[in-house]
């Protein structure tokens, strides 16, 4: 038989194994009374009191003999009574017996033990057995003053036996096992400093240092605001490392674990080439203010660049730099015949070659990663996650704490990564030629990588690496002429995608592009789509945002997306390109969508260039639109605006190469309105931009667009276009019969509009070909037509024309007469082009009149004006026209910097005549 005191209250002797409670609630308050003071007497008085308090009834003392009696009588026994037993002593009673068979003696004995041992295993074993002798509330079911009151004392002890032992566990690496019993005894005891540090520390070492902080927040409200008192010294501290992610709070590694070191990398990659600039930015990128490398980077790029190859290169070559390991995991984001890795069974992974067991896996992804962060904890180890999908499959696979370095690559560029983990993104691009050509010829062998269908075949595989290798594995072993028919089905962009097909999914660039879209959510995936349609690489979110039929602000959304995704580039603000393979993938799914969609979606991009072409014309060249073809309406959206000549010819300069696309466009359509529309609103871009040939054809096949639409008018105004096209390209043989054809026409249709430009026009060629006396009756006529018209422009312009062809026949004074007066009605009207032909004109004139310095002035002003309207062509001119008058005025310096200057801009326009002839002044001047 034993005694038992147990901290549920039941005070019971053990009987020949028969559990006997005792009798009343007093009976057994005496009981636990004695028990408490276990071996020492305790006066009759005290227990009196500690039973019935302050109110000790008459017969209490009768009552107290007969308890103890009745106690003493439970000893059935007669061995009991070398066991325990109940005397009476003059101090008072006495309930004697082997202390440790009380529960409450146990218990302090066990605690006292632990907290001397130096073993730590011990002191935990002996914390476990103290606190498994706890199963629920101190004397349950008595109530005495004295008991409650000592009941709060034993509830305090057994409060700080659970901390002390918490603090053991927690030194000891196990924090992951304590977060939910410290959250718990937190909300227990809401303001006890004690248990919020150690909760605060378990959750920081979880990895969770947000949940710490706040943690200590609403600890410190609480007590701010019921005891009007701010956190202890203590846990401030706690609270200021954390905050700096001292690294001195790292938890220890876990006792009891396996410490493995793992060693997951696939092979080091062979026959890598280039790269260095992405593995400078791996070591070290640039921009971090300690220029030290983060702990996660991102490499991210379109399908077959190369990602895994750079990481594996990189994480070869840094291998020694991460003593505790590296892990690799295959997250198969992307891929064509698997489902993305579940982070969970990646977790299990890298548990397992961390050293966890099988039966220590929690079995939610939450509770792996916590405790993936705790075995990672003061390791260093590199972590290669391979083919992301999406930040939500990395984060769970991420170290908590410094020292680990994770690179993870991806088609996604995982841009919350960087405000998540303050991840850095490598953004991978192709390879440059010549690192192209170095890859394949490690690929079939340098002796062979000189062969001209090799080259070729380097050429059209655009720079990808794997489109290199899919290439170079075709090319093994062939023959020269098997290697042409390589070369040439790659350069047929209806076949290019199905020679870079090896036969795998994994090796099929048009399998590797389906699975980037299929990943796509439906609306950009539905954009992505009918980029296909579009002509050029090069294009604008306005453009865009026309085509897909969605305002800027969700169209530059969308496009975002498709730039997360790496499927397109946005190489300048506002403009977008893909990879030309790409490009060959979407104009494939373009081909999947019916007639009606892809007509409708074609027109409204021809549509956005036509009208904002014509209205960029209006904004170039406000005086000369007058008999352009009609605007085009589209419906649902307008042109864009232009404030200025400038803006205006700064968007034909950026769109000039779609522009161009829209135009084959409308050609191979049969749009042949359209198709005058935009010749007619590029001419005067073209004209400035010095592009000469790319006008004549457009002008060629306008007037027989306009012979198409039986259109006599807008055929006779694009003759008469045509016929200026070819005398501003020095054509003028050419010219002259488009211009006569075009003026007979407007003779017998009375067209006076067209009747005076076209007399404008012979006479400007008649100039250009030195018949002055030719070119003065048409000027006549001309200003007359003008002046009938109401039209101040041409009538000025046709003023400076006439002074240019006095003056070229020696008539200096009437010709600068006729300038002058042209010249303020130029300034009125602010026609740019008008000003700077006239004060041409009259610099001429001053230079031929011996009036140097006021040649030089009037150049500067007619170049002023020409580079004012981006007019580049009449710019290289006027520029050589100002060195021969600073030759003239003996300035040698000044004169070259100018013919310098002329000589640039022409050979930039392709003007080979033009470009020898200031080449030659500029070496007869150095040589004199």
């Amino acid at each position: 038989m034993s005694i038992g005191f147990t901290l549920l209250g039941n005070v019971t002797i053990h009987s020949r194994g028969v559990a006997v409670t005792a009798g009343s609630p007093r009976q057994r308050c005496v009981l636990a009374l004695l028990l408490i003071d276990v071996n020492r007497p305790v006066s009759a008085q005290t227990l009196l009191t500690r039973v019935w308090g302050d109110d000790v009834p008459p017969r209490a003392m009768t009552s107290l003999y007969s308890y103890v009696s009745r106690l003493r009588a439970l000893r059935s026994d007669p061995g009991d009574a070398e066991r325990w037993d109940i005397l009476r002593t003059p101090a008072g009673y006495v309930l004697r017996t082997d202390s440790s068979a009380v529960d409450l003696f146990r218990f302090r004995s066990l605690v006292e033990r632990a907290r001397g041992a130096t073993d730590p295993r011990e002191a935990e074993a002996s914390y476990s057995q103290a606190l498994a002798l706890w199963r629920g509330e101190p004397f349950a079911g008595l109530r005495s003053a004295w008991l409650d009151a000592y009941r709060l004392t034993l509830a305090e002890e057994h409060l700080r036996a659970r901390l002390d032992h918490y603090e053991l566990l927690l030194n000891r690496g196990r924090h992951v096992d304590l977060v939910q019993p410290l959250a718990a005894l937190a909300a227990e005891q809401p303001l006890d400093e004690q248990v919020a540090h150690l909760h605060m520390l378990a959750l920081y070492r979880m990895g969770q240092p947000a949940a710490a902080l706040t943690a200590y927040e609403q600890l410190r409200q609480r007590l701010v605001e019921q005891l009007g008192v701010d956190p202890g010294p203590r846990l401030q501290e706690l609270h200021h490392r954390i905050l700096v992610f001292d690294d001195a709070l790292a938890a220890p590694a876990a006792d009891g674990v396996e410490r493995r070191t793992p060693h997951q990398l696939p092979a080091s990659p062979s026959g890598f080439i280039g790269r260095r600039e992405a593995l400078r930015l791996l070591d070290a990128p640039e921009g971090r203010a300690d220029g030290a490398a983060p702990d996660v980077s991102v490499i991210a790029g379109m399908a077959g660049v190369g990602k895994s190859w750079l990481a594996l290169r990189w994480a070869h070559q840094h291998a020694d730099e991460f003593p505790d390991g590296q892990l690799y995991a295959q997250l198969n984001g992307f891929s064509p015949s698997a489902r993305p890795t579940d982070p969970g069974d990646v977790l299990r992974l890298f548990l397992m070659a961390l050293g966890a067991t099988e039966s220590e896996l929690p079995a939610d992804t939450e509770g792996r990663a916590a405790l993936y962060r705790t075995m990672m904890a003061g390791r260093k180890i590199l972590v290669v996650l391979d083919n992301a999908r999406d930040s939500a499959q990395v984060v769970p696979l991420l170290p908590g704490t410094p020292g680990c370095r994770t690179l993870v690559t991806s088609r996604n560029r995982l841009s919350s990564l960087k405000v998540r983990a303050g991840a850095d993104v490598v953004a991978l691009g192709v390879l440059p030629a010549g690192e192209s050509a170095r890859l394949f010829a490690r690929r079939v062998g340098d002796d062979r990588a000189a062969e001209p269908a090799l080259r070729d075949i380097v050429r059209w595989c655009a720079g990808l690496p794997l489109a290199l290798d899919i290439a170079a594995a075709h090319a093994d072993g062939l023959p020269c002429a098997s290697l042409d028919q390589l070369a040439q089905d790659l350069r047929d962009p209806s076949t290019r995608l199905d020679v870079l097909d090896a036969g795998d999914v994994s090796a099929s660039l048009r399998v590797l592009f389906a699975a980037s879209h299929a990943a796509l959510d439906p609306e950009p995936g539905r954009v992505f789509g009918l980029l296909g349609l579009v002509p050029h690489q090069d294009v604008s979110l306005d453009a865009l945002a026309h085509f897909i039929e969605r305002d800027p602000t969700r169209t530059r959304r969308i496009m975002r997306v498709l730039e997360e995704a790496c499927l397109i580039r946005q190489h300048r603000p506002g403009r977008y390109q893909m990879h030309d393979l790409v490009r060959l993938y979407v104009e494939e799914q373009a081909t999947g969508l019916t007639a009606g969609q892809s007509d409708r979606h074609t027109r409204r991009l021809v549509g956005f260039y036509v009208c904002t072409a014509q209205a960029a014309h209006r904004v170039l060249e406000p005086h000369r639109t007058a008999q352009d073809p009609p605007a085009l309406e589209v419906p649902g959206a307008a042109p864009l605006a232009f404030d200025d000549a400038q803006a205006a010819l700064a968007w034909f300069d950026a769109e000039h190469a779609c522009l161009q696309e829209v135009v084959t466009i409308t050609e191979q359509r049969g749009l042949w309105l359209d198709f005058c529309r935009l010749t007619w609103a590029l001419h005067t871009f073209r004209w400035r931009r010095g592009l000469f040939e790319e006008s004549i054809r457009a002008w060629y096949t306008a007037l027989d667009a306009a012979a198409d639409l039986d259109d006599a008018s807008l055929t006779a105004h694009t003759r008469q276009r045509l016929g200026v096209a070819l005398a501003q390209a020095g054509r003028y043989n050419e010219a002259l019969p488009h211009l006569d054809a075009a003026l007979e026409r407007f003779r017998a249709d009375g067209g006076l509009a067209g009747l005076t430009r076209t007399h404008h026009s012979l006479a400007e060629v008649h100039v250009r070909i030195n018949a002055y006396e030719r070119a003065l009756p048409h000027f006549a006529r001309a200003l007359e037509g003008y002046r009938e018209l109401g039209d101040q422009v041409g009538e000025s312009n046709t003023l400076n024309g006439t002074g240019w062809a006095l003056a070229r026949l020696g008539r200096y004074a009437s010709g600068e007469a006729h300038c002058l007066q042209a010249l303020p009605l130029l300034q009125v009207h602010e026609d740019g082009e008008g000003q700077a032909a006239t004060w041409d004109t009259l610099a001429y004139i001053a230079r031929r009149t011996g009036r140097t310095s006021r040649a030089v002035d009037a150049c500067r002003q007619a170049l002023a004006h020409f580079q004012a309207i981006g007019n580049a062509n009449r710019e290289a001119d006027t520029w050589a026209s100002l060195g021969d008058m600073q030759a003239d005025a003996g300035d040698g310096d000044a004169a070259r910097q100018a013919w310098t200057r002329a000589l640039d801009l022409y050979r930039d326009q392709g003007r080979t005549a033009r470009a020898r002839e200031m080449a030659s002044r500029l070496a007869a001047r150095t040589e004199h």
